[in-house]
């Protein structure tokens, strides 16, 4: 198992910085080169989980310089102590997820005690805020690995897997195709052998942070698990956007609770 994950987590793309002059305080720029991996349309927003686990919610910019992690950068280099001459790695999870690990100068791996991020909740018509992605119930999640989500030319995406003793759960970062029509979901293969999900079509109830509940279809074909049927109402309830990441934990056979981080 361990040399799967390991595996997984080699194959997926990784750039890095150094920490060094006036422009990396600022803002960080995504390599030219780099920019293959990220989706067509570029988000106004990403994900950047730090050595500690905890998540901070930062803007994305492009101009004709580059694209560049902008307002949140520099509370995260705040927040996680960064220094002169350090070294930074970012892997990339798909959906505008990225893990970063920072290095001191000798080159030794930084072990960062845990720290809060800087997400704002968010309000909107008919939905509860959402939840402080570096509150202390949540802090402690880390992207251990990401499976694609069959199609992604066609936006279902990618998904990630939170490896922890807990009961089985992921994160998926939204899309186009799952924040909007055709509302499909794809669960991870990893997750579903660990949830017992068989092979076929089911029903599940999807639980949100204010016990609020909803029936909704899961499919399955040889693409694999995709949330379906009542998966757009509840994504519409809680007003998900581009960008957004929800955590689905598996809480008995057929109901999952939903975090809108």
């Amino acid at each position: 198992m361990e040399k799967q994950r390991l595996k997984i987590e080699d194959a997926r793309p990784h750039f890095f910085k150094i920490n060094y002059g006036e422009d990396i305080k600022q803002h960080l720029r995504i390599p030219r080169d780099f920019m293959k991996h990220l989706p067509q349309e570029i988000p106004n927003r990403a994900t950047l989980t730090g050595p500690s686990g905890s998540h901070w919610r930062v803007g994305v910019k492009k101009d004709a310089n580059g694209t560049y992690l902008q307002k949140g950068w520099k509370e995260f280099m705040k927040e996680n102590n960064m220094g002169g001459n350090e070294f930074l790695t970012f892997r990339y999870d798909g959906n505008m997820l990225f893990y970063a690990k920072i290095f001191n100068p000798s080159g030794v791996k930084r072990e960062a005690p845990p720290v809060f991020g800087n997400s704002r909740e968010k309000k909107g018509r008919g939905r509860p805020g959402k939840r402080q992605v570096g509150s202390p119930d949540l802090h402690k999640l880390q992207l251990h690995g990401s499976e694609e989500g069959p199609g992604q030319s066609s936006g279902i995406g990618k998904t990630a897997i939170v490896s922890a003793s807990q009961s089985p759960h992921f994160m998926a970062g939204m899309t186009k195709s799952t924040a909007g029509r055709p509302f499909l979901l794809h669960v991870p293969q990893s997750f579903c052998d660990a949830a017992h999900f068989p092979p076929s079509k089911r029903k599940v109830v999807l639980r949100d942070s204010d016990g609020k509940a909803w029936d909704v279809i899961c499919l399955y074909d040889k693409r694999g698990h995709r949330l379906s049927g009542g998966w757009g109402s509840f994504a519409r309830y809680h007003n998900l956007k581009l960008g957004d990441v929800c955590k689905f934990e598996l809480v008995s056979t057929d109901e999952m609770q939903v975090h809108v981080l």
